[in-house]
């Protein structure tokens, strides 16, 4: 396997003026025109870092939070942030800019993998991408986050549908008298792939797809308000398999549900050669679904009619529309709305609970101007402020390798042999061999209840020798453990470890917190200087670890 790509990886820009023929009726980029320009940058940015030909295999949920209108400026920047053995992510930013006012907004973030399809039958390895600033070595972690939530994302949304199974309601009837039956909402349309719709080997632009499929989905939405539809997001474009100039493409669309304000329409796309055509012999290269909302005149959101399943099928689709729903807020909740310390665990948000976790340890990890407070022999205690918000970092020099650190730190019930501010702790959740739930009790303090705390760990191996193990930690609200009279019920916002090799036989250990009300009473008088609770306890960890590691 040959092995290919740039060494500062790709980063594209790529201006475009609105114009009248990329509108729609209301004078406002077209989403379908902007799928494309998105999907043309970022495929540029993919075949810089690899150095051949690259194809669209999927793109991320995409919000569109700004519309952009004739006459303004579109700016899309697109940077590959990892690259994998043969694929890549590549990070993609849109903003709008009033020419008159200047004013720049973003209109979109979304991520989108590329695969690498060099000419002939051959595969190449892609070079790592060279990481040149801060940005990039977050983005570069995060992205293996990413890529845990799109492989996980099909088995989440099975476990909601069986929860609607069991729940009773999967075949419910529809009585309303009002409801719309989705078969009025059916739209087919035929398109033929011709040479400016693909690449020079021939393959279809993936982000011409998807403008098609934008098309369909309108149509089939605006038959249902009987106006004109706007799309606001997108559930991930993923494609199963190629097209070719000459292949003719069938666009099936029809309303799955709606939700007072939005609707999701299913947009599935089928290809056939011209021997298939004659046979009926389909190939099933795309689905997605796409939610759109509907304004008057006013710019004021318009209410969808309540939906009528007819089939088997559609009460599938019904259901799987809810299902995706909730995926969808769970993860703008996550990624978004950051303000709220304690996530609830669910089962549609736990991809994005668990990814929240581990970007928020990397980007406290990540921040600069960390003022160094104190210093011992093989401890130096740093404090981070910004705005109102404190936080600590705490970092160790053991005499042990990284691997035995990383295990014997991400098994918390270890946790009361180092740490006096453990009073208990014990397992709620096993969730898998890198996620688990603890209940946490910690003695009182003078003037305070005890508290208590259910926390979820995230732990992560580094994928190459530079990078550090992680052990991120946070609260989360489980319905199977409410508060109890008996403790204070404290939050953790983020915390956990950072562990890089030193050498075969040491490492450094950094311990963040970024300080909450419920850890404060345990830190307060370390920070003013009448307490060394934080450097006896980085001791007695230290102690900790080495007698342990000695053992093994």
């Amino acid at each position: 396997m040959e092995r290919r790509g740039a060494a500062a990886g790709g980063d594209v820009c790529v201006c475009r003026t609105v114009f009248p023929a990329h509108a729609n009726h209301r004078g406002e980029l077209s989403a379908g025109q902007l799928l494309k320009w998105m999907d043309a940058a970022a495929c540029l940015a993919a075949e810089k870092h690899a150095g051949v030909s690259c194809v669209t295999a999927s793109m991320d949920d995409i919000q569109f939070e700004e519309a952009a209108r004739v006459g303004q400026i579109i700016t899309i920047k697109a940077k590959v942030n990892r690259a994998f053995k043969t694929s890549m992510e590549v990070g993609i930013k849109v903003t709008v800019q009033d020419v008159l006012t200047n004013v720049e907004k973003i209109v979109s973030v979304a991520y989108a993998t590329y695969v690498a399809k060099p000419v002939g039958a051959g595969k190449i390895e892609l070079e790592p991408v060279k990481l040149l600033s801060t940005d990039d070595h977050l983005e570069h972690t995060l992205a293996i986050e990413r890529r845990r939530i799109r492989l996980g994302y099909e088995q989440v949304f099975q476990n909601l549908m069986q929860e609607s199974n069991k729940e009773g309601d999967y075949y419910g009837t529809f009585e309303e008298e009002d409801a719309v039956s989705t078969d009025l909402t059916h739209v087919q349309s035929i398109e033929l792939v011709q040479p400016p719709h693909a690449n020079h080997h021939g393959n279809t632009f993936g982000g011409q797809i998807m403008a098609w499929m934008e098309t369909v989905a309108s149509i089939s939405a605006s038959r249902l308000c009987h106006s004109y539809p706007v799309l606001k997001s997108v559930n991930m474009f993923k494609f199963w398999g190629p097209s070719v100039v000459g292949d003719r493409l069938v666009f099936n669309a029809i309303v799955n549900n709606t939700f007072r304000n939005s609707v999701e329409v299913g947009v599935r796309v089928e290809a056939y050669n011209c021997e298939e055509w004659i046979k009926d012999q389909a190939r099933h290269i795309n689905s997605a679904f796409l939610i759109f909302n509907s304004v008057n005149d006013k710019g004021e959101l318009l209410t969808f009619p309540r939906i009528k399943p007819t089939t088997k099928d559609g009460m599938r689709r019904y259901h799987g529309a809810i299902a995706r729903r909730k995926i969808r807020l769970a993860r703008k909740c996550m990624l978004s709305a950051k303000e709220k310390p304690s996530d609830p665990w669910e089962t549609s948000n736990q991809a994005y609970v668990t990814y929240s976790n581990i970007a928020a340890l990397t980007h406290l990890a990540a921040k600069p101007a960390w003022e160094i407070t104190d210093t011992l022999d093989d401890i130096k205690i740093w404090t981070h402020e910004e705005g109102d918000v404190l936080s600590l970092k705490v970092e160790m020099q053991v005499k042990i390798p990284s691997h035995l650190a990383f295990s014997l730190l991400s098994d918390f019930t270890f946790r009361q042999q180092w740490d006096k501010h453990f009073l208990t702790c014990e397992v709620l959740q096993a969730v898998n061999e890198d996620e688990k739930i603890y209940y946490v009790t910690s003695p009182p303090m003078t003037g305070h209840k005890p508290r208590d705390f259910v926390i979820l760990v995230s732990q992560r191996q580094p994928c190459k020798p530079s990078e550090p193990y992680a052990v991120a930690v946070k609260s989360v609200t489980l319905t199977s453990m409410p508060p109890s009279p008996e403790y204070c019920r404290s939050e953790i916002l983020c915390a956990g470890f950072q562990i890089y090799s030193d050498s075969n036989s040491s490492c450094t250990v950094c311990y963040f917190n970024q300080v909450t009300s419920g850890v404060m009473p345990y830190l307060a008088a370390n920070l003013t200087g009448s307490s060394k609770s934080i450097e006896d306890t980085a001791l007695e960890c230290i102690k900790f670890l080495e007698l342990k590691g000695s053992k093994y």
